[in-house]
């Protein structure tokens, strides 16, 4: 018996992210129909480690920033949560143990998803900011303090693509990218990646984005499987797209707190995968 994407898009990884790619069970080389090799990481956070060497995953707990494994539930087998109590808290995980510069760069055809929540006070204005995507990895990679964040907002030392909350905001949720050095191009540059969800208290989202290396080249961003927004040609090649031959990323998750009051974000799955 196969089974299909549409009979795992409810809480699972979503068909039209993922068309084209193989499901990537973990890490590895698997192949999809067509033959096609991929290079992939899945992980549904059964199991989260204590230290960072432990599972190949680099993690940033600053000042009184926490990253934990907390109970299941029926429809989320698998939750890490991350907790920002006070202001300048920071907390990041990475894939990679913060060794390995990174296996994606997006060059060929790529996808990343991840299933996401926060509480209610991560979507007040002026409290939290948080990024979920890909990002510069390695020693000097985004799992360092104040790499991904500085002041409360994304930074511009990094390669990076994915989904934003600036701590300014409240429930606006924005897709976004850069270059190392180059200047972000968020909402605010582009208006047709601002707010591309409203974010509500306790809800699950997945956040997903897919990159076409074939020319004409486009990056799409998806919120639960529906298609939000989107780059092409044109702004793909620009000097603030993140395609160089070194612009290698990892999976990252990270958030940072702006003020003294107490937010989460629970994460219950992460994939990305890309040709190899």
């Amino acid at each position: 018996m196969s089974v299909t994407f549409i009979e795992t898009d409810g809480i699972g990884l979503s068909s039209r992210v993922w068309r084209g790619l193989a499901f990537p069970y973990g890490p590895g080389f698997p192949r999809n129909m067509e033959g096609n090799p991929i290079i992939g990481h899945y992980d549904d956070f059964l199991k989260v480690g204590d230290t960072t060497l432990e599972d190949g995953y680099g993690r940033l707990t600053e000042h009184t920033g926490t990253l934990v494994q907390i109970a299941s539930e029926a429809t989320a087998p698998g939750i890490i949560q991350f907790a920002t109590p006070a202001d300048n808290d920071e907390v990041t995980i990475q894939l990679g143990n913060i060794l390995d510069v990174g296996a994606f760069r997006l060059q060929k055809n790529f996808a990343f998803e991840a299933r996401v929540r926060v509480d209610a006070e991560a979507i007040v204005a002026g409290d939290h900011g948080y990024f979920i995507g890909m990002a510069t990895g390695g020693a000097s990679g985004c799992c360092i303090t104040e790499k991904l964040f500085a002041a409360d907002a994304i930074y511009a030392t990094a390669n990076l693509v994915g989904f934003q909350h600036l701590a300014g905001e409240s429930t606006a949720l924005d897709a976004m990218y850069q270059a190392s050095g180059q200047t972000k191009v968020d909402g605010a540059v582009n208006t047709n990646l601002d707010t591309v969800q409203t974010l509500v208290a306790a809800t699950w989202y997945k956040l997903g984005f897919r990159f076409q290396a074939a020319r004409p080249r486009k990056l799409e961003w998806f919120v639960d499987g529906a298609l939000v927004c989107s780059i092409k040609e044109t702004a793909v090649a620009a000097a603030a797209f993140p395609d160089a031959d070194a612009a290698f990323m990892q999976p990252t998750i990270g958030m940072r707190g702006a003020d003294a009051t107490a937010a989460t974000m629970d994460v219950d799955w992460w994939a990305c995968a890309q040709y190899v």
